[in-house]
């Protein structure tokens, strides 16, 4: 049976927008074809109008010619501004629905319950399978360490003989090198199945992301890339564990320094307050992925890099999950990739793995030169 096709348009593309937009790709409906064929906002660096660029959606600041076009069938208000709304109803075409913020807002929460419901499901799919690699994982490693710590030894320590023949010593060096690399195998293995103790502490989040960023940018410097950053000032302080975030954040850069390693490129690091949230963009301009290694991409041992064994993007997920967030991936082949970061705002130390809901922040942003708005749709979590 062939889908309804209906033709939306998004007024307001903020927070509520994204979420949406995000959902319906990740979760595309059964019955009908929504085509959004809008998304208006009149700040064109709010996240849902950005997003909707990336996924080469048409944006505008204006959105009074809509209300004329005959082919239209939904127009969905999330800007929470009654002259807005009372405007759209009196000047758009009777052909034309509108679904307000207030009943957005109302389906949103049952939408999120459904949402987290999926998530749920597929997280215990995901455990299951982890704990099998896990179990699998952990008796290669607890086998295999012990004898390559013992070769690796051995063979350094020949090696520091005064006597040893030039030819001799050029072919133990070549085995050093694998048995080193053998061994970096096995502790990325390790680090992945062995549960993660996160230390979380207080962390000023606008410094620690600008002190991190310096850092990108001097390594790469020395590849010839360009690194942009945009990184809201008065970010709130909050509990991480500031070591593995980082760790999260270069396994990121680190697919972004090898994709353009050679070809150059730019590198853009965007970070903004957004609701009870603090909304994290690394970009590339590098080849990109193909939909089937964007899905692929946080599954171990999914890497189509020679030499590299796929457990960077694992693992970074892992730690953003354990502070309470959500990491995911937006890609076009030869267009670069964008990862997109929620870290949920956590006031209260949390005790292990993360499992307390996120703190709203005392103040939200106003309309005027924000990205994500006090009156946009916020996001269910």
């Amino acid at each position: 049976m062939d889908k309804q096709i209906i033709k939306v348009a998004f007024v307001g593309g903020g927070k509520g927008c994204y979420d949406i937009l995000n959902l319906l790709k990740t979760y595309p409906p059964a019955h009908i074809e929504p085509q959004i064929i809008a998304v208006v906002d009149p700040n064109p660096e709010a996240i849902g109008r950005t997003y909707a660029k990336r996924l080469n959606i048409p944006t505008s600041s204006d959105y009074k010619p809509l209300l004329q076009k005959k082919d239209l069938n939904l127009i969905i208000e999330l800007t929470g501004i009654d002259e807005v709304l009372n405007d759209i109803l009196r000047n758009k075409l009777d052909t034309i629905k509108v679904l307000d913020h207030v009943g957005a807002l109302f389906l949103w929460e049952i939408i999120a319950i459904q949402e987290e419901k999926i998530h749920l499901e597929k997280k215990v799919s995901d455990l299951d399978t982890m704990a099998a690699v896990g179990e699998i994982a952990y008796r290669l490693t607890h086998e295999l360490r012990n004898p390559l710590m013992i070769i690796g030894g051995l063979v350094r320590r020949i090696m520091t003989r005064v006597d040893l023949h030039h030819g001799v010593r050029k072919r133990l060096l070549h085995v050093s090198r694998h048995v080193q690399h053998a061994e970096e195998v096995i502790s990325d293995i390790c680090d992945v199945v062995r549960p993660l103790q996160p230390h979380f502490s207080l962390t000023e989040m606008t410094g620690f992301l600008e002190e991190w960023c310096k850092r990108v940018a001097a390594e790469s410097r020395l590849l010839g890339i360009v690194v942009e950053t945009s990184i809201e000032k008065d970010l709130p302080t909050m509990y991480i564990d500031p070591s593995l975030m980082r760790q999260a954040f270069w396994h990121i850069i680190e697919n972004s320094l090898d994709q353009m390693a050679e070809t150059g490129g730019t590198i853009k690091i965007k970070a903004m307050l957004c609701w009870d949230d603090i909304h994290i963009e690394l970009s590339d301009t590098g080849g990109g992925f193909n939909e089937l290694t964007t899905t692929k991409a946080f599954q171990p041992f999914s890497s189509s890099k020679p030499g590299k064994m796929g457990l960077g993007l694992t693992l970074c997920r892992q730690i953003i999950s354990d502070h309470g967030g959500d990491i995911q991936i937006v890609s076009e082949e030869h267009t670069g990739v964008t990862v997109i970061i929620e870290l949920p705002i956590t006031f209260t130390k949390p005790s292990g793995r993360h499992t307390t809901k996120p703190v709203k922040p005392k103040e939200k942003q106003q309309l005027s030169g924000s990205t994500c708005p006090q009156n946009f749709l916020p996001s269910v979590s």
